[in-house]
C-alpha cells in the first residue's frame, strides 16, 4: 500500500512538472512565433504580447498596479541615427504590470523585457542589414525566455500562501533593445506609488552553454545577496558572480535609482540578434531548473527584514564603488559622447541643479563623461558636502553648473 502510495505522488509531482514545462514552452512559442514579427516596440504586435502578457497575470488573480489595468502605456524616443542628435523617432511602448498584494512593508520586483528587435527596422541585427529586413527576428532566447520566467514566478508566487513578508511587482518591459526605456519609464511612472526593495532580472536565461554557466550581476549591491547565493547554490550550474550592478539589460535602472538588484543570465551565443534565435533552440529543461532556482531566491529575500542597498557599478569588487546619486535616469544609447538624461527625479542633487531631461552631461569637474561608464567614475569621485561644476549640452549650447552635494 506504501508502495502504492509513493507511485502515486511521484505520478503526481511528474505530471505537475510536465504540466508547468508546457505553459513555459508555449509562452516562449506566442511570443516568438513569426506572426509576433519579432516585437519591436511600437509595433501592433508588441502591443499583442502586451495583452497576452496581462491575460496570462490576470489568471492568477494579480492586481494592475495602475487603475487603468495590467497594461501601462509610455512614449518614448529613438535616435535611429546615432551621428546625428536630432534623429529622433518618438514611439508608444507598452510595459505589463503585476501586483501581488501580501500587505507587506517590503516589495521585490521581477522583471524582464518582452520587446526584441522586429525585422531590424533600426538596425540592430547581427547580420548585413540587406538580409536581415526581409527576416523576423524571432527573440527566443532574447527575450521570451526571460519572460516565460517572469510568468512562471507569478504562477508560483502567487500560489504560495507561506509568503508574507513581501509584495511582489512583476514586470514584462517593452524598450529594452533601444536603451532600457521600459524600465526607466516604468520607475518614472510607479516610484512615488510605492518603495521598490529590490528587482530580479532575467534576460537570456534559455541558451544554457556546455559548461552550464548561469551568470548572476548585482551579488555586490547587497549585503543580503551574497549570503543568499552561497546558501541556495545549486547543484545543476556552476555559478558566475559578478559584483556590479550595471549591466546590459533593465536591472541597470533600477540600480542607478538606488535599488538592490539581481541580474540573471546563461551567456550570448551565435544566434543572439539573428533570425535563428528560435524556439527549437531553447534549453526548456535548464531553464525549468533556473526559474525554480530563481523562485528559491526570491523566497529567501522575501522572508529577510529588510534588504539593503549598497552602490556597487564597477564589475567584480567587492566595495562599494560609490556612496552618492544624482537622481537622473541616464539613457544607454546612441550618443558618441555625453550622458543624455532621460529624467530628473524631484529634490534630487540634479533637480537642485537646474538639470532637465534632455540634458546631456560632458563633464564633472575636470572629468570628461563620454558614457555611463565615465559617469559611474565620476560619481565615485563625489565628496559629501562638497561642491562641483558639472557641464550639459542644452539646446546644443554648452552651459555650466554647479552641483551641491547634501551631507
Amino acid at each position: 500500500m506504501r508502495v502504492y502510495n509513493l507511485w502515486i505522488v511521484l505520478f503526481f509531482l511528474n505530471t505537475t512538472s510536465f504540466a508547468q514545462s508546457i505553459d513555459i514552452k508555449k509562452h516562449i512559442a506566442f511570443l516568438s512565433s513569426d506572426s509576433m514579427n519579432g516585437r519591436l516596440i511600437g509595433s501592433k504586435e508588441e502591443l499583442i504580447c502586451a495583452c497576452y502578457i496581462a491575460d496570462i497575470f490576470n489568471s492568477y488573480n494579480l492586481k494592475p498596479l495602475s487603475k487603468n489595468g495590467f497594461v501601462q502605456p509610455f512614449m518614448t524616443k529613438y535616435n535611429y541615427n546615432p551621428h546625428h542628435s536630432d534623429s529622433f523617432i518618438e514611439l508608444q511602448g507598452h510595459n505589463v504590470v503585476a501586483f501581488l498584494d501580501n500587505n507587506a512593508s517590503k516589495t521585490i520586483v521581477i522583471g524582464a523585457h518582452y520587446d526584441h528587435i522586429g525585422k531590424n527596422e533600426f538596425n540592430l541585427s547581427m547580420i548585413s542589414s540587406d538580409k536581415s529586413k526581409t527576416q523576423v527576428h524571432n527573440g527566443a532566447d532574447d527575450n521570451a525566455s526571460g519572460v516565460a520566467a517572469v510568468l512562471d514566478l507569478a504562477r508560483r508566487l502567487s500560489s504560495n500562501k507561506l509568503i508574507e513578508k513581501s509584495n511582489f511587482v512583476f514586470v514584462c518591459f517593452s524598450g529594452e533593445e533601444i536603451g532600457l526605456n521600459g524600465s526607466k519609464e516604468f520607475l518614472i511612472k510607479n516610484k512615488s506609488i510605492m518603495k521598490f526593495d529590490a528587482m530580479i532580472n532575467m534576460d537570456m536565461i534559455g541558451r544554457m552553454d556546455s559548461f552550464h554557466n548561469l551568470y548572476i550581476g548585482g551579488v555586490g549591491t547587497s549585503k543580503n545577496f551574497r549570503e543568499t547565493i552561497d546558501k541556495l547554490k545549486p547543484l545543476d550550474f556552476k555559478l558566475n558572480i559578478d559584483s556590479s550592478g550595471i549591466g546590459p539589460s533593465d536591472h541597470t535602472s533600477f540600480y542607478l535609482d538606488s535599488i538592490s538588484v539581481l541580474s540573471f543570465f546563461t551567456g550570448t551565443h551565435e544566434d543572439y540578434h539573428k533570425p535563428s534565435d528560435d524556439l527549437e533552440k531553447i534549453n526548456f529543461l535548464d531553464l525549468e531548473k533556473i526559474i525554480q532556482y530563481i523562485e528559491e531566491i526570491a523566497i529567501e529575500l522575501s522572508n529577510r527584514s529588510s534588504i539593503e542597498f549598497i552602490a556597487n557599478g564597477k564589475k567584480n569588487q567587492t566595495k562599494s564603488s560609490f556612496k552618492i546619486t544624482l537622481g537622473i535616469m541616464p539613457n544607454y544609447s546612441n550618443f558618441e559622447k555625453g550622458l543624455l538624461i532621460d529624467d530628473v527625479f524631484e529634490g534630487r542633487p540634479a533637480f537642485n541643479s537646474g538639470l532637465k531631461r534632455g540634458d546631456i552631461i560632458i563633464k564633472i569637474g575636470n572629468d570628461n563623461v563620454d558614457n555611463i561608464y565615465d559617469y559611474m567614475k565620476c560619481l565615485s569621485k563625489l565628496i559629501k558636502g562638497s561642491s562641483i561644476n558639472i557641464t550639459i549640452i542644452r539646446a546644443n549650447k554648452q552651459e555650466v553648473r554647479e552641483l551641491l552635494i547634501p551631507k
